[in-house]
């Protein structure tokens, strides 16, 4: 057998070959046969490579890795066999190119996808192009598994940074959660329902019942411009910065809706917003004592009025959008009385085109849809879980295009009406 290279002969055939940019190409042979090595061999054709013995570098642990090994099996040792297939897997597993010289029949279960096979008798020419072959391409595909590594190692920091974004999204929704009310009022001879459907975890959506004193319910239902994280925290200070009465000393007053949405306007534009975000919004006071509603809208859907029956019909008062400054903020205030089975439906634009008929855009203008007519004869509560139902086997209903919110206030009769 030929006494192996030295392991500083071989080490600066590694340094000088990986100084040219050559591939390392490495030959694992059993020992002399009644020919020349094969490494020699292929020397005289021009394909530089450095020999190994190949029962030396099976009983290393820890050896160089070329980036092209060419394996020479003996089918006539089993034992050398044996520690062809051990060094076949080593490079396997380290996704070595490797071309395996015979025994393809009693190797190939410990084969991969970088591996290639030939016959024992194959011309040296065959041989000599194949590597040179290898030569070529190792050097590409090792640059694309360099590449993949990267996107992995991309991969999983886009995966911790989404898990990061996730929590905090379920976060921003529990704390814009915290400013819906936990309750709705209860007064005497009135019944509110509420439907709130995000279409992510914060919404651009927010409502509001509240007292505003003993006698008065405020009725408060916003929309930002689109939903999402600057969407939420946008509803989120509109619902502080709304004010339903004027306080002075001891005394207040009840701020009107038309004022309530002027002021709510102004605060907005002196904001400044960003990218033209606007806000549509409906306000509402009702007076318990005698059922009255007065409402105000600023570029907000209409609401609906349902005095029984099948007719359903739209409280068409004008108000521009909140929070552009190209807007005067004027809003006007339409003023009824409930009557006892009476109700009203506020809502926002993502249930348009399921109460009102044509295009998204002219749905003010559009009659409505004779769901909701059959909707509307039924009491607050059980209106509320019909729309629900709905959605809930609309399709699309996993991944609703908007957000969605639905609120009631019915005149139920009593000492109140």
């Amino acid at each position: 057998m030929r006494a192996p290279a030295s392991g500083a002969c071989r080490h600066t055939e590694s340094v000088q070959q990986h100084m040219s940019g050559l591939p390392r190409v490495v030959v694992y042979e059993p020992g002399e046969d009644e020919a020349a090595q094969l490494s020699a061999r292929l020397a005289q054709t021009g394909v530089a490579v450095q020999h190994r013995d190949l029962q030396l570098a099976v009983t290393e642990q820890e050896g160089e890795t070329p980036d092209i090994a060419v394996v020479v099996a003996d089918t006539t040792d089993e034992r050398g066999l044996g520690e062809a297939a051990d060094l076949l897997q080593r490079l396997v597993d380290r996704n070595v190119a490797t071309l395996v010289c015979g025994a393809s029949d009693k190797l190939r279960w410990a084969g991969g996808p970088l591996v290639d096979w030939v016959a024992v008798d194959t011309p040296l020419e065959e041989l000599a192009g194949r590597l040179k072959t290898l030569t070529m391409y190792v050097p590409l595909v090792q640059r694309f598994e360099r590449e993949l590594e990267h996107m992995h190692r991309l991969g999983d920091q886009l995966n911790r940074y989404f898990s990061e974004i996730d929590q905090e999204m379920r976060l921003a929704g529990r704390l814009q959660r915290d400013f819906l009310p936990r309750a709705l009022p209860e007064p005497p001879g009135f019944e509110f329902a509420v439907l709130y459907r995000p279409a992510s975890w914060v919404s651009g959506d927010i409502y509001d019942v509240f007292r505003i004193d003993e006698h008065h319910v405020g009725i408060f239902l916003a929309d930002a411009m689109g939903h999402g994280v600057a969407a939420g925290l946008l509803t989120m200070f509109l619902r502080q910065a709304l004010e339903p009465k004027r306080v002075v000393g001891t005394e207040y007053t009840v701020v009107s809706p038309p004022e309530v949405l002027a002021r709510l306007h102004a605060c907005l534009v002196r904001q400044q917003l960003p990218n033209c975000q606007f806000i549509t919004a409906v306000y509402a006071i009702l007076d318990t004592r005698t059922g009255e509603l007065r409402v105000s809208r600023g570029g907000h859907p209409y609401p609906f009025r349902w005095r029984g029956g099948d007719e359903v019909e739209q409280i068409q008062v004008s108000g521009g959008l909140l929070g552009l400054p190209d807007l005067d903020g004027e809003f006007e205030e339409a003023r009824l009385t409930l009557a006892p089975g009476e109700k009203v439906i506020f809502f926002t634009d993502g249930a348009e085109e399921d109460f009102l008929e044509g295009a998204k855009g002219r749905a003010q203008l559009s009659e409505v849809t004779p769901a909701l007519r059959g909707w509307a004869a039924l009491p607050a509560a059980a209106l509320v879980d019909a729309v629900r139902e709905h959605l809930d086997h609309k399709a699309g209903s996993l991944h609703p295009a908007d957000d969605v919110t639905l609120l009631v206030v019915e005149a139920t009769g009593g000492a109140a009406c």
